[in-house]
Protein backbone atom coordinates (compact mmCIF):
# COMPACT_ATOMS: atom_id res chain seq x y z
CA UNK A 1 0.00 0.00 0.00
CA UNK A 2 2.74 2.23 0.59
CA UNK A 3 4.54 1.70 -2.93
CA UNK A 4 1.09 2.70 -4.14
CA UNK A 5 0.81 6.26 -2.38
CA UNK A 6 4.57 6.82 -3.06
CA UNK A 7 3.64 6.46 -6.91
CA UNK A 8 0.84 8.92 -6.43
CA UNK A 9 2.92 11.63 -4.38
CA UNK A 10 4.94 11.47 -7.33
CA UNK A 11 2.54 11.74 -10.23
CA UNK A 12 0.14 14.64 -7.20
CA UNK A 13 2.81 16.18 -5.85
CA UNK A 14 1.26 14.86 -2.40
CA UNK A 15 2.51 14.59 0.93
CA UNK A 16 3.93 11.52 1.73
CA UNK A 17 2.12 10.33 4.72
CA UNK A 18 4.75 9.22 7.77
CA UNK A 19 4.81 6.29 9.27
CA UNK A 20 2.24 6.64 12.03
CA UNK A 21 -0.04 7.42 9.18
CA UNK A 22 -1.91 4.93 7.27
CA UNK A 23 -5.09 4.90 4.70
CA UNK A 24 -7.70 2.33 6.17
CA UNK A 25 -6.98 -0.91 4.31
CA UNK A 26 -10.42 -1.78 3.63
CA UNK A 27 -13.95 -0.38 3.20
CA UNK A 28 -14.77 -1.30 6.96
CA UNK A 29 -12.24 0.45 8.81
CA UNK A 30 -13.00 3.34 6.60
CA UNK A 31 -16.17 3.65 7.84
CA UNK A 32 -15.31 2.73 11.10
CA UNK A 33 -12.54 5.44 11.15
CA UNK A 34 -15.30 8.32 9.68
CA UNK A 35 -17.90 7.18 12.33
CA UNK A 36 -15.31 7.83 15.14
CA UNK A 37 -14.30 10.89 13.03
CA UNK A 38 -17.59 12.59 13.02
CA UNK A 39 -18.38 11.51 16.56
CA UNK A 40 -15.13 13.10 17.85
CA UNK A 41 -16.27 16.33 16.05
CA UNK A 42 -19.93 16.31 16.63
CA UNK A 43 -21.26 16.39 13.44
CA UNK A 44 -23.66 13.77 13.23
CA UNK A 45 -25.35 14.78 9.97
CA UNK A 46 -26.43 13.44 6.45
CA UNK A 47 -24.67 15.04 3.56
CA UNK A 48 -27.91 15.33 1.60
CA UNK A 49 -30.54 15.70 3.72
CA UNK A 50 -29.01 17.16 6.84
CA UNK A 51 -30.36 15.20 9.09
CA UNK A 52 -28.95 14.02 12.53
CA UNK A 53 -28.52 10.79 13.25
CA UNK A 54 -27.41 8.88 16.54
CA UNK A 55 -24.12 6.13 16.02
CA UNK A 56 -25.71 2.63 16.77
CA UNK A 57 -23.20 0.70 15.60
CA UNK A 58 -19.73 0.57 14.76
CA UNK A 59 -19.79 2.46 11.62
CA UNK A 60 -23.59 2.82 11.06
CA UNK A 61 -26.64 4.60 13.12
CA UNK A 62 -30.23 5.74 13.12
CA UNK A 63 -31.70 8.53 11.41
CA UNK A 64 -33.70 10.73 13.31
CA UNK A 65 -36.60 11.72 9.94
CA UNK A 66 -38.89 13.01 12.08
CA UNK A 67 -35.68 15.87 12.76
CA UNK A 68 -35.39 16.70 9.11
CA UNK A 69 -39.02 15.87 7.69
CA UNK A 70 -37.25 13.44 5.45
CA UNK A 71 -39.89 10.37 4.40
CA UNK A 72 -39.07 7.05 2.79
CA UNK A 73 -39.44 7.00 -0.93
CA UNK A 74 -40.58 3.12 -0.57
CA UNK A 75 -37.91 1.60 2.06
CA UNK A 76 -38.53 2.56 5.63
CA UNK A 77 -35.65 0.67 6.93
CA UNK A 78 -33.16 1.30 4.72
CA UNK A 79 -34.22 5.23 4.86
CA UNK A 80 -33.81 5.32 8.88
CA UNK A 81 -29.86 3.74 8.20
CA UNK A 82 -26.91 5.76 8.37
CA UNK A 83 -24.56 4.70 5.43
CA UNK A 84 -21.47 5.79 3.96
CA UNK A 85 -21.59 7.69 0.51
CA UNK A 86 -18.91 7.86 -1.97
CA UNK A 87 -19.27 11.05 -3.65
CA UNK A 88 -17.35 9.35 -6.52
CA UNK A 89 -18.84 5.88 -6.89
CA UNK A 90 -16.48 3.25 -7.04
CA UNK A 91 -17.28 2.20 -10.54
CA UNK A 92 -16.36 5.42 -11.95
CA UNK A 93 -12.56 5.29 -11.46
CA UNK A 94 -12.66 1.51 -11.19
CA UNK A 95 -14.51 0.28 -14.79
CA UNK A 96 -11.69 1.23 -17.24
CA UNK A 97 -8.77 -1.15 -14.94
CA UNK A 98 -8.56 -4.81 -16.09
CA UNK A 99 -9.32 -5.93 -12.52
CA UNK A 100 -13.12 -4.49 -13.07
CA UNK A 101 -13.30 -5.86 -17.27
CA UNK A 102 -11.24 -9.19 -17.29
CA UNK A 103 -11.88 -10.58 -13.34
CA UNK A 104 -11.14 -13.69 -12.82
CA UNK A 105 -9.39 -13.90 -16.39
CA UNK A 106 -6.72 -12.41 -15.97
CA UNK A 107 -6.64 -12.58 -11.93
CA UNK A 108 -6.74 -16.06 -10.57
CA UNK A 109 -7.32 -14.81 -7.06
CA UNK A 110 -10.46 -13.13 -8.57
CA UNK A 111 -12.61 -16.68 -8.94
CA UNK A 112 -14.42 -18.04 -6.01
CA UNK A 113 -13.91 -21.05 -4.24
CA UNK A 114 -17.26 -22.15 -6.19
CA UNK A 115 -15.89 -21.25 -9.69
CA UNK A 116 -17.87 -17.97 -9.70
CA UNK A 117 -16.06 -14.29 -11.01
CA UNK A 118 -15.56 -12.07 -8.54
CA UNK A 119 -17.53 -8.70 -9.42
CA UNK A 120 -15.75 -6.27 -10.85
CA UNK A 121 -15.58 -3.90 -7.64
CA UNK A 122 -14.93 -7.02 -5.77
CA UNK A 123 -12.06 -8.13 -7.69
CA UNK A 124 -10.26 -4.64 -7.55
CA UNK A 125 -10.47 -4.28 -4.05
CA UNK A 126 -8.71 -7.28 -3.76
CA UNK A 127 -5.89 -7.41 -6.39
CA UNK A 128 -5.34 -3.36 -7.10
CA UNK A 129 -3.75 -1.63 -4.46
CA UNK A 130 -4.43 1.69 -6.43
CA UNK A 131 -8.26 0.96 -6.74
CA UNK A 132 -8.33 0.13 -2.75
CA UNK A 133 -6.88 3.22 -1.78
CA UNK A 134 -9.26 5.46 -3.78
CA UNK A 135 -12.36 3.20 -2.23
CA UNK A 136 -11.52 3.57 1.00
CA UNK A 137 -10.63 7.37 0.73
CA UNK A 138 -11.74 8.93 3.58
CA UNK A 139 -12.17 12.37 2.19
CA UNK A 140 -14.81 10.56 -0.76
CA UNK A 141 -16.84 9.41 1.75
CA UNK A 142 -19.82 11.07 3.72
CA UNK A 143 -22.83 9.87 5.47
CA UNK A 144 -26.62 9.50 4.34
CA UNK A 145 -29.96 7.74 4.60
CA UNK A 146 -29.30 4.69 2.78
CA UNK A 147 -32.29 4.98 0.73
CA UNK A 148 -31.35 7.89 -0.50
CA UNK A 149 -27.87 6.89 -1.07
CA UNK A 150 -29.05 3.34 -2.80
CA UNK A 151 -30.90 5.81 -5.56
CA UNK A 152 -28.44 7.89 -6.19
CA UNK A 153 -26.23 4.64 -6.80
CA UNK A 154 -23.58 5.98 -9.17
CA UNK A 155 -25.81 7.80 -11.17
CA UNK A 156 -23.87 11.90 -11.89
CA UNK A 157 -24.82 14.91 -10.50
CA UNK A 158 -26.87 17.44 -12.85
CA UNK A 159 -30.37 19.37 -12.79
CA UNK A 160 -33.91 17.49 -12.52
CA UNK A 161 -36.60 19.31 -14.02
CA UNK A 162 -39.51 19.64 -11.84
CA UNK A 163 -39.27 20.03 -7.96
CA UNK A 164 -40.61 16.44 -6.75
CA UNK A 165 -40.22 15.32 -3.04
CA UNK A 166 -39.96 11.85 -3.16
CA UNK A 167 -38.03 12.18 0.72
CA UNK A 168 -40.38 14.75 1.50
CA UNK A 169 -38.83 17.64 2.83
CA UNK A 170 -34.99 17.27 1.58
CA UNK A 171 -34.17 18.71 -1.00
CA UNK A 172 -32.88 16.08 -3.39
CA UNK A 173 -34.15 14.95 -6.57
CA UNK A 174 -33.73 11.61 -9.11
CA UNK A 175 -34.77 12.27 -12.41
CA UNK A 176 -34.48 9.99 -15.58
CA UNK A 177 -35.14 6.21 -16.26
CA UNK A 178 -32.47 3.34 -16.47
CA UNK A 179 -29.19 3.73 -16.64
CA UNK A 180 -29.44 7.48 -17.28
CA UNK A 181 -30.74 8.85 -13.57
CA UNK A 182 -29.24 12.54 -12.87
CA UNK A 183 -29.20 13.08 -8.90
CA UNK A 184 -29.37 16.82 -7.99
CA UNK A 185 -28.51 17.87 -4.63
CA UNK A 186 -29.65 20.49 -2.29
CA UNK A 187 -27.88 23.84 -3.43
CA UNK A 188 -25.81 25.99 -1.29
CA UNK A 189 -23.40 24.56 1.39
CA UNK A 190 -23.90 20.79 0.01
CA UNK A 191 -22.66 21.64 -3.06
CA UNK A 192 -19.60 22.92 -1.62
CA UNK A 193 -19.18 19.81 -0.17
CA UNK A 194 -19.38 17.66 -2.39
CA UNK A 195 -17.54 19.76 -5.17
CA UNK A 196 -14.30 19.65 -2.92
CA UNK A 197 -14.29 15.82 -2.47
CA UNK A 198 -14.76 15.39 -6.48
CA UNK A 199 -11.89 18.10 -7.39
CA UNK A 200 -9.65 16.09 -4.66
CA UNK A 201 -10.39 12.58 -6.70
CA UNK A 202 -10.44 13.89 -9.92
CA UNK A 203 -6.48 15.38 -9.25
CA UNK A 204 -5.41 12.81 -7.09
CA UNK A 205 -6.74 9.74 -8.86
CA UNK A 206 -7.76 11.00 -12.09
CA UNK A 207 -11.26 10.00 -11.91
CA UNK A 208 -13.94 11.05 -14.07
CA UNK A 209 -16.63 13.47 -12.05
CA UNK A 210 -18.50 13.17 -14.78
CA UNK A 211 -19.96 16.90 -14.12
CA UNK A 212 -18.41 19.89 -16.30
CA UNK A 213 -15.52 21.54 -14.65
CA UNK A 214 -17.46 25.29 -14.77
CA UNK A 215 -20.08 23.98 -12.63
CA UNK A 216 -17.61 22.09 -10.43
CA UNK A 217 -15.66 25.01 -9.77
CA UNK A 218 -18.39 27.10 -9.08
CA UNK A 219 -20.28 25.07 -6.60
CA UNK A 220 -16.69 25.17 -4.52
CA UNK A 221 -16.05 28.78 -4.57
CA UNK A 222 -19.68 29.46 -4.02
CA UNK A 223 -19.87 27.28 -0.89
CA UNK A 224 -16.53 27.60 0.89
CA UNK A 225 -16.01 24.86 3.40
CA UNK A 226 -17.84 25.24 7.46
CA UNK A 227 -15.72 24.74 10.31
CA UNK A 228 -16.78 21.49 10.64
CA UNK A 229 -15.68 20.23 7.17
CA UNK A 230 -12.03 21.88 7.65
CA UNK A 231 -11.49 20.13 10.77
CA UNK A 232 -12.49 16.73 9.01
CA UNK A 233 -10.27 17.41 6.39
CA UNK A 234 -7.63 17.87 9.13
CA UNK A 235 -8.03 14.97 11.20
CA UNK A 236 -7.68 12.83 8.08
CA UNK A 237 -4.86 14.11 6.82
CA UNK A 238 -3.26 13.87 10.05
CA UNK A 239 -4.20 10.66 10.63
CA UNK A 240 -4.06 9.08 7.16
CA UNK A 241 -2.03 11.07 5.40
CA UNK A 242 -4.50 11.92 2.47
CA UNK A 243 -4.83 15.42 2.82
CA UNK A 244 -7.84 17.60 0.69
CA UNK A 245 -5.93 20.58 -0.69
CA UNK A 246 -9.30 21.69 -2.05
CA UNK A 247 -10.15 22.73 1.79
CA UNK A 248 -6.76 22.65 3.61
CA UNK A 249 -4.86 24.43 0.82
CA UNK A 250 -1.15 24.19 -0.81
CA UNK A 251 0.96 23.48 1.77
Amino acid sequence: MRAVIIGLVLCFGLTLPTAAQEPPASFSKAKKFLADLHEEIGHLETIYCGCPYVRTTTAGGDVDREACNLKARSNETRSDRVEWEHVVPASWFGQTRACWILKDKAYPACTKSNGKSLGGRKCCEKVNHWFDLAHNDPNNLFPSSGEVNGDRSNHPYGTVLGEDRDYGQCNFEMGGTGNNKTAEPPEGKVRGILARAMLYMSQVYGANVKLDLKTVMNWHTENPPEAWEITRAKLIAERTGLRNGWILGRE
